[in-house]
């Protein structure tokens, strides 16, 4: 699995200079057109947490009854690491490659949950990128 995590440059001092719906409105648009590669690059959106974007390749599949179900550690997923998300908004982006741990956690609206090394290194791969780079 690849785990992607993306972050906006600048991302805080602009929610003290603008106002929270313009705000809401920038996330909305950006992470819209975000969701528009999701099936075009066959990833699976984890989760947004603020300006915060993640996503994991590799990770879901189609069943032989045509429902999405997560892949098994024996399946091959032919666009593995060949394909990223990402546009020049002023982003950082990080990834990482590797096994996972998933499943769905707490039980007032759970959620489907990534954990592991690959997940943690994913993320520390952003935090620690350059301004308008990508991490890998």
């Amino acid at each position: 699995v690849t785990i992607l995590f993306s972050d906006i440059i600048g991302f805080t001092s602009m929610c003290h200079e603008i106002p929270a719906t313009k705000v809401m409105q920038f996330l909305n648009e950006l992470y819209s057109r975000l969701d528009t590669l999701l099936d075009v690059y066959g990833v699976y959106k984890v989760e947004t947490i603020g300006d915060c974007y993640m996503v994991a390749g590799g990770l879901m599949t189609r069943d032989a009854d045509g429902f999405m179900t997560v892949r098994g550690s024996d399946s091959v997923d032919e666009l593995h690491a060949h394909k990223v998300i990402g546009e020049p908004v002023q982003m950082r982006i990080g990834l990482h490659s590797g096994p996972v741990m998933s499943g769905i956690v707490g039980s007032k609206m759970p959620r489907f949950c990534l954990f592991g090394d690959t997940v943690n290194t994913a993320s520390r791969m952003e935090s620690t990128c350059p301004p308008g780079c990508i991490h890998v």
